[in-house]
């Protein structure tokens, strides 16, 4: 589908977090990849760990500590180059990325929960959504739809992810690929 004179395109995105709530949390990673709708070929894609100015791991909600131990991104985050991993250079990566796509596609923000996502790239300065659709594809909203219609989540048994963004949007994307797959095989 075209919009204007632009194809369509999917823009995956994942933050990783301190928390959830984007006044007072921070973004700790963040990874975008843009598909086609049928997530079958990848136009661009961008990923970059953030080493916050300040990082209070105290002050972290314990579950989320100890996930981001786990999966090795608060590691990963102290051993990054405070200059190239700083907020500022993962925004600027991120913003010319999602610019140079725009100019070619019209993008539409997709994942597990798009607007979550949104919300702290909006509170942490990223100047990008007057370059996407207002609209969302939120996979979420797909596994309430069968969740109401007394329906097993199809991918119930394959949700679990690392909670690293590029994990996360892989999952995503094979979720979406099942999804169109069933929907069209039936």
């Amino acid at each position: 589908m075209t919009i204007g004179m632009k194809p369509e395109a999917l823009l995956w995105i994942d933050t990783e977090t301190t928390g959830l709530d984007p006044e007072h949390d921070q973004l700790l990673e963040i990874a975008i990849r843009c598909t086609d709708t049928h997530a079958e070929t990848t136009y661009g894609a961008c990923h970059r760990i953030i080493r916050p100015h300040h990082l209070d791991l105290t002050a972290m909600d314990p579950i989320v500590f100890t996930m981001h131990t786990d999966n090795g991104l608060l590691h990963d985050i102290i051993d990054a180059d405070p200059q190239a991993n700083s907020p500022e250079a993962a925004r600027n990566a991120i913003e010319e990325t999602i610019e140079s796509l725009a100019q070619r596609f019209h993008l539409i923000p997709a994942g597990s929960n798009p607007a979550f996502d949104l919300a702290f790239t909006h509170t942490a300065g990223y100047r990008i959504e007057h370059l996407l659709d207002h609209r969302r594809y939120d996979l979420n909203t797909i596994r309430w739809h069968h969740r109401f219609i007394n329906q097993p989540d199809p991918m119930a048994d394959n949700h679990a992810t690392s909670h690293r963004a590029p994990d996360c949007i892989q999952r995503d994307i094979n979720e979406h690929r099942h999804t169109i797959q069933k929907e069209t095989n039936q």
